[in-house]
């Protein structure tokens, strides 16, 4: 490994690790919904340009994916059976979030990227406990029993769930609309 190659991967991980502390310090909007800022650039993080496919897609890096459709339907895991996007990829919510209100903002945007979209009821899932949220962009984000759903970042492929318990208050969802918080 070069001299250079040593300092970008130190930066790179330096900048990670100031995020995912800013995802797991107190909310920054007061109760607001999230804002539209992707905060920095995704690809130190991992990626998030994975694609979520036809019915639902996650977001391109360092930004947010817009849909017209947003499939939640319901996998067995390790973990149990959880909630996942119309392409399998693992859906996440955020324990600092209340019903209704997201408080991921800025670069917590660039590794927990939204669900966006209308939601669309797939197996397992209670269609009457599908909601959204308008986000200050505009944007629709899909919530689940009143919470906001998100994709995490370094999940780049179907059934992944390395999200699970990041900083104590990222947690997959259940078909119940409850955090799972085991590891």
């Amino acid at each position: 490994m070069t001299a250079r190659s040593r300092v970008w991967t130190l930066g790179a991980s330096l900048l990670l690790t100031a995020t995912l502390a800013a995802c797991g310090s107190s909310s920054t909007g007061s109760g607001s919904t999230s804002g539209g800022g992707s905060g920095g650039g995704a690809g130190a993080y991992g990626g998030g340009a994975a694609s979520g496919g036809s019915s639902s897609s996650a977001p391109a890096a360092g930004g947010s994916a817009s849909a017209a459709a947003a499939t939640v339907m319901t996998a067995s895991s390790s973990l149990g059976t959880i909630l996942v996007d119309g392409s399998g990829r693992t859906l996440y919510l955020f324990t600092k979030d209340s019903p209704g209100t997201s408080t991921c903002t800025g670069g917590c945007l660039a590794v927990w990227p939204p669900l966006l979209g209308t939601p669309t009821a797939g197996t397992g899932v209670d269609a009457s406990m599908l909601g959204t949220l308008t986000r200050p962009d505009g944007k629709t984000q899909v919530s689940y029993k009143g919470m906001p759903l998100y994709y995490w970042a370094q999940d780049s492929a179907p059934g992944q769930t390395s999200g699970q318990g990041v900083q104590g208050v990222w947690w997959v969802v259940s078909p119940q609309g409850t955090p799972i918080t085991t590891k």
